[in-house]
């Protein structure tokens, strides 16, 4: 008889009620095996489950079966927590259940359960093993412990281990297993994934104990591990004592142990670790003294420097056909095949495209020149020995004078910005920092300013120098875009990764004040570098820059989220930025928010393609262009096929700039490829020239195809891209470098950080000596996989062929009919008619096409087919020759051969990629980053008795001018007879001299008097051409504007001028250029004022010269203890508050923008609102910027609130005052008196009341009257009206 189903629980939940035990036993018994069937119905008793389960009537055995089914119950409702509550009350009848067939998810659930709460426990209150936390929870988790140490499942148990800080766990397994490769994926699970600082560093400092002695006799693999945690903590304590260790029984692996540090090491730590090294004995001085060289960092960038020029192999044709694709005149296509030459040059120090396409050079102006010079640094880089007389020629001066050469300012900047590149990476403090420094500070033109601060941030990286952040520090104040947007990256690149709170209050500060967008992005730029690698630290200042009104700001703080948590993959940090990028009302924003993605993920790029894949097709086109940046900058170098398959479609976007950004991320994701290791590499090379090649392409998309070209070439083919040092650890340089090359969508001449990012591939071999013997390894691997791919070829002449005559078929049968009728007459007559008649069918007989070849050869009946050659499965390679990333791992040292390396070339083998599921194809590792290998190697010689063969390195000779430009001016730092030349100049003999520009080209007229009448103003100004106009005294307005047609240039003082209809000008034709401005003449100008008028200065000068008596008339106000209030609080007005202080004078503060944070880091007391102010106030100054919104923002209604002992000074504009009201109070004196620079109409006019009053002190708007201001103002003006009529406008304002 077959059983029946149970359809209910009924019937055993009704023993749950009844008085014996044993039932109740029973019951609990059998409901836990039906509780998966019938648990909604038994959820229904769990009160009564719950009561039975706290009874003390029942045995242990019914109260742990009433606990392990309340568990289950809850477990089916979904409540994980009460389930493991009860799970863990169920004692011993829990641990049954893991072992029963069918409750495997739930014990699985339980026991995740138990696993999150005793980490979330132990990370709240770090107790000690044996703590606070549940005892009963603590034997769960032990019993994991050991079952997994138990069954060999070291990883599992680690992982759990790490997230419950449990380190005791680790040291066990140690112990058990000696296995040093456990030590290391320790290391590496705590620095990839989000836990935070202060806990990475703990646990890195427990582990370097526990990593045995490195020796060269095992060539220990940790040896990576070792380098990756030292410079990951830049800790000289821990860095020091491994090294003095090695020395000397393993000095040569000490010289690896150095050379691997200065991989990824900052340079302050290098430095700390050289300042720290021991002098040594008589035995060891020479090899502490060859470290403290290695550390400096400076032999590593010579190695790479020959490396990549001896193995230099750059498609000339390729940039040739780019050139002639490209017309020159065009400043975005001689940008573009400017950054293309540089980034396929970079660092081979050969020139030879430049001294070939001089004439092409000659047609750079203005920016495109700047680019041009600075393209240099990277073609140079790392030839820092002879970097100053290469770039001599183009420096300016030493005393900071004008060379007055037109376009000089351009190729100066740029010599400044290349002087740095070719220095990034020596190391802070060096002779050129301060000579760039130096630089900065002397220099006039704001365009030589902003190399200058460029070049030394880019050299000074990291360096946390205190003089070179001042001197960046006050360019940024004179408030000149271009120099101030220089400065702002700059500071940021000084200050990398300190988390200075004082520099990013003060940068965010002045961020929030200037006008100037350029600047406020450099200082956003500025502030995320600052936050490099802080983590959790710079939660705070993303939250404030988040929060930002201004988009510039809040785009900042993507890239600081980007830069705190580079290479961390933190899934809170990922989450942030994805909501970013489909939220925020920027479209800039949302783009850098998806580019971020790639600096979190760079470590896992087979994540990238998968987490931007939606994005990669969004309706925004600023998304799908982050999408494909965010591609090309995490995939770089891997030639990953997913990233390519998405990257592919984008090319054909309907948007020019996606365009733009897929052809450079595939160029960064193929380089460094080969045919036969990525299938997309020659297409995507032939889609390269195919848009480069047609004219009626978008400009954009032909700029990024050209930067592709560049970029999947760099290095002369023999550079990676890699965000990951050798050793494992964030390569500093390349991630900075990458996020400055992302802002070339502003800012073209950035793009050339793209080669910081530039990462030499090869093995380069020293002895003990440190020279590069010659010796030979294997590549087990063909040669195919690796191979350079094939050089341009030149397009064939092909021979002019005699076209066949087409005849129609009715035709043809006759003629055949023909043939054979002769055939019959005479065997002969065929041959003849064959050759007579050789028209080609249209359709032929036999059913093949017509121009289809039968010529073709095929071997003789039983003749085989020449066999193709079978390609070798290895390849011999020597000393100093290119080893990709992928051909790391098959890289071997013969076992006989006389040098052997002291370390594992690469911390993965062949033989581990042979054991994956991936094809040989795909190299097994398409998908991964290298971490360690390859690089430079000390190298043991096993016979040291035989005489070594070095390699002869090739000299670096600075090679002499061409002698066309042997007469060439020199204004720049004087360079050797032997040093390079370019001709950038227009100057240049090559490209023709343009005419020079000479005073009797103009009339100059000059008109001290202003006029206000605009029937008068046309009447003077309509013959001119160009017109000299001083700040804002004449206004020019639309309609005067088009009542002028003659003018074409208005050339004003300053860098704004809020009377010149900007747009209308433009829409005319008409140029608005600018000047900068030099020294502190405003901030001067207010405190003289304000001395004068509160000490009656006037009153009692014209009072002694009047000989008026008595001899003391006045009773001045004494400054200490008095109240000075600022409307406005920005640099100027934190700059008069820090003076006012020295007086002992109480600063408050109020403007409409003002924050309490803001308030206070300026030194200011905040003030809520206006009327408190001017009702607290002893003196009030006015720091504001004149606007719609500020016009007449102090009123009568203000002025009313002052006391009748106070002052009031305005040295900012005269209509953000009601100067009637102004006048009221100071004629009824119910105020003391005012102190003014500045009105309403100016000149003042000659009957107005103010100057009947004499209880105020006037000066004629000179604030920004001094000696060195006027030296900028006129001398840039000049400037200017000489680039005009060279056709080239300067310094040109645009519209706001």
């Amino acid at each position: 008889m077959v059983p029946r189903p149970q359809s209910s629980a009924a019937g055993v939940l009704a023993l749950l009620s009844e008085p014996e035990p044993l039932l109740k036993q029973h019951a609990l018994k059998q409901l836990n095996q039906l509780v998966s069937q019938f648990w909604a119905e038994i959820s229904e008793h769990i009160a009564l489950i719950e009561a039975l389960y706290e009874s003390e009537e029942l045995p242990k055995e019914a109260h742990d079966a009433a606990a392990l089914l309340a568990s289950k119950v809850y477990y089916y409702l979904g409540e994980y927590d009460e389930a493991l509550s009860f799970a863990l009350g169920a004692g011993s009848a829990f641990e049954e259940q893991s072992r029963t067939r069918g409750a495997e998810e739930y014990v699985e659930t339980v026991i995740s359960k138990a696993i999150d709460r005793y980490i979330q426990a132990r990370t709240a209150d770090q107790p000690g093993p044996d703590g606070k936390i549940d005892p009963r929870l603590q034997g769960i988790i032990e019993g994991i412990f050991r079952r997994c140490i138990e069954d060999g499942e070291y990883k599992q148990a680690i992982g759990i281990a790490l997230e419950s800080h449990r380190l005791d766990i680790i040291s066990q397994i140690y112990e058990r297993t000696h296995d040093a490769s456990l030590l290391s994926y320790t290391m590496d699970a705590v620095l990839d994934t989000a836990f935070s600082l202060s806990y990475r560093d703990q646990v890195l400092k427990f582990l370097f104990p526990l990593f045995p002695q490195p020796t060269s006799e095992i060539k220990s693999l940790h040896v990576h591990s070792l380098t990756r945690l030292l410079v990951t903590l830049s800790s000289p304590a821990l860095t020091v004592p491994l090294l003095t260790s090695l020395v000397p029984q393993e000095k040569l692996l000490a010289y690896q142990f150095a050379f691997d540090l200065v991989e990824g090491g900052s340079q302050d730590f290098l430095e700390a670790v050289r300042r720290e090294l021991p002098e040594g004995d008589e035995e060891t001085k020479p090899i502490y003294d060859q470290l403290r060289q290695i550390l400096l960092g400076q032999e590593s960038i010579k190695l790479y420097l020959e490396f990549l020029k001896r193995n230099n192999k750059v498609d000339m044709l390729m940039l040739k056909n780019t050139k002639d694709a490209l017309e020159p005149r065009s400043s975005i296509y001689h940008t573009a095949l400017t950054l293309q030459n540089a980034f396929m040059h970079a660092g081979t120090t050969s020139d030879i495209f430049l001294r070939e396409n001089l004439e092409w050079l000659g047609l750079a102006s203005n920016w495109s020149k700047f680019s041009a010079t600075a393209a240099l640094g990277v073609i140079h880089k790392g030839h820092f020995e002879e970097s100053m007389n290469i770039l001599g020629p183009y420096l300016p001066q030493r005393n900071g004078a004008e060379s007055g050469i037109p376009g000089a300012a351009y190729s100066e900047g740029g010599a400044l910005y290349a002087l740095g590149l070719v220095n990034a990476g020596v190391g802070s403090g060096q002779h050129v920092e301060e000579y760039l420094r130096e630089t900065l500070k002397n220099a006039q033109s704001e365009v030589v300013q902003h190399g200058a601060a460029l070049g030394l941030g880019v050299a000074g990286m990291g360096g946390k120098n205190a003089e070179t952040y001042e001197e960046l520090k006050q360019a940024l104040f004179t408030d000149s875009a271009n120099a101030g947007e220089a400065a702002g990256y700059a500071m940021g690149l000084i200050m990398l990764g300190t988390a200075d709170k004082t520099s990013a209050e003060e940068m965010l500060m002045y961020a929030r004040e200037t006008q100037h967008e350029k600047i406020i992005r450099g200082i956003a730029i500025g502030l995320a570098f600052i936050y490099y690698g802080r983590q959790e630290e710079a939660d705070d200042m993303v939250k404030t820059l988040l929060a930002e009104k201004d988009p510039i700001l809040r785009y900042g703080g993507v890239y600081t989220v980007a830069l705190a948590y580079a290479g961390t993959s933190n899934n809170n940090a990922v989450r942030q930025l994805l909501h970013i990028a489909v939220s925020d009302t920027s479209d800039d924003v949302r783009r850098a928010a998806v580019i971020s993605l790639a600096f979190l993920l760079f470590k896992n790029p087979a994540q990238v393609p998968r987490i931007v894949q939606l994005l990669s097709e969004s309706y925004n086109p600023h998304v799908r262009c982050g999408a494909t940046l965010a591609l090309g900058i995490a995939c770089a170098g891997t030639g990953l096929q997913d990233a390519v398959e998405i990257l592919e479609p984008m090319t054909k976007d309907s948007v020019d700039f996606v365009r733009q950004g897929a052809f450079i991320a595939l160029g960064m994701v193929l380089v460094e490829q080969s045919e036969a290791s990525a299938p997309s590499l020659a297409p995507t090379r032939a889609l390269y020239q195919k848009i480069v090649s047609d004219k009626h392409e978008d400009p954009m998309a032909r700029f990024g195809a050209a930067l592709g070209q560049g970029l999947i070439d760099a290095g002369g083919r023999n550079v990676t891209i890699s965000l990951q040092s050798r050793a494992g650890s964030r390569n500093t340089s390349a991630i900075v470098g990458m996020v400055l090359f992302c802002q070339f969508w502003y800012w073209y001449p950035l793009a050339l950080c793209a080669c910081l990012a530039f990462d030499p591939t090869g093995i380069i071999g020293l002895d003990g000596d440190l020279k590069a013997p010659k010796f030979e390894f294997i590549s087990n691997a063909k040669p195919s996989l690796f191979a350079y791919p094939a050089a341009t070829k030149p397009p064939k002449k092909e021979a002019v062929a005699k076209v066949a005559t087409a005849v129609l078929s009715t035709t043809a049968k006759a003629k055949a009919r023909e043939k054979k009728k002769a055939a019959a007459d005479n065997d002969a007559m065929e041959t003849v008619s064959a050759r007579l008649y050789g028209d080609v069918e249209m359709k032929a007989e036999d059913g093949s096409k017509p121009g289809e070849s039968s010529g073709a050869e095929s071997p003789a009946e039983g003749e085989k087919a020449p066999s193709k050659r079978r390609e070798p499965s290895y390849e011999k390679l020597s000393n100093f020759s290119r080893v990709t990333p992928a051909q790391m791992a098959y890289a071997t040292f013969p076992q006989d051969g006389r040098y052997q390396p002291v370390r594992a070339v690469s911390t993965r083998s062949a033989s581990s990629l042979k054991t994956s599921n991936k094809s040989p194809s795909a190299l097994g590792l398409t998908s991964e980053r290298y971490a360690g290998g390859g690089g430079i190697l000390i190298m043991i010689d096993t016979r040291p008795n035989e005489e070594p063969e070095y390699i002869q390195f090739e000299t670096q000779p600075v090679p002499a001018p061409p002698p066309a430009q042997a007469e060439q001016p020199q204004p720049a730092v004087p360079a050797p007879p032997a040093g390079r030349h370019i001709a950038l100049d227009e100057n240049a003999p090559e490209v023709g001299p343009p005419e020079s520009f000479e005073v009797n080209r103009l009339a100059i007229d000059s008109y001290p008097e202003t006029l206000h009448d605009e029937d008068a103003l046309v009447k003077r100004l309509e013959p001119y051409t160009v017109v000299c106009a001083m700040r804002e005294r004449t206004k020019f307005p639309a309609s005067l504007l088009d009542r002028l047609p003659n003018l074409k240039l208005i050339a004003t003082t300053g860098n704004w001028n809020a009377g010149i209809d900007v747009a209308h000008a433009a829409s005319k034709g008409i140029v608005v250029s600018g000047t900068g401005g030099r020294g502190n003449s405003t901030l001067e100008h207010i405190w003289a004022l304000i001395l004068a008028t509160v000490r009656y200065i006037a009153v009692e000068d014209v009072r002694v010269k009047s000989s008026q008596v008595p001899w003391q008339a006045t009773f001045p106000m004494g400054l200490a203890g008095r109240t000075l209030g600022l409307v406005g609080v920005g640099r100027l007005g934190g700059a008069t508050a820090k003076i006012a202080q020295a007086f002992n004078m109480e600063v408050i503060g109020w403007s409409p923008n003002l924050t309490p944070e803001r308030a206070a880091a300026a030194g200011v007391t905040f003030i809520a609102t206006k009327e408190e102010l001017f009702r607290r106030s002893d003196i009030v100054s006015i720091q504001m910027v004149l606007s719609e919104r500020t016009k007449h923002m102090i009123s009568a209604a203000d002025l009313a609130l002052m006391k009748p002992s106070a002052f009031f000074i305005n040295t900012s504009r005269g209509p953000l005052v009601d100067e009637d009201a102004l006048v009221d109070v100071l004629k009824n004196r119910r105020i003391a008196g005012a102190g003014l620079d500045v009105y309403d109409v100016e000149p003042l006019p000659l009957d107005h009341p103010i100057r009947k009053l004499d209880n105020v002190t006037l000066s004629p708007h000179m604030g920004y009257v001094s000696d060195s201001n006027y030296e900028a103002f006129w001398g840039q003006t000049v400037d200017n009206i000489a680039g005009f009529l060279e056709g080239q406008p300067k310094r040109v304002i645009s519209a706001r």
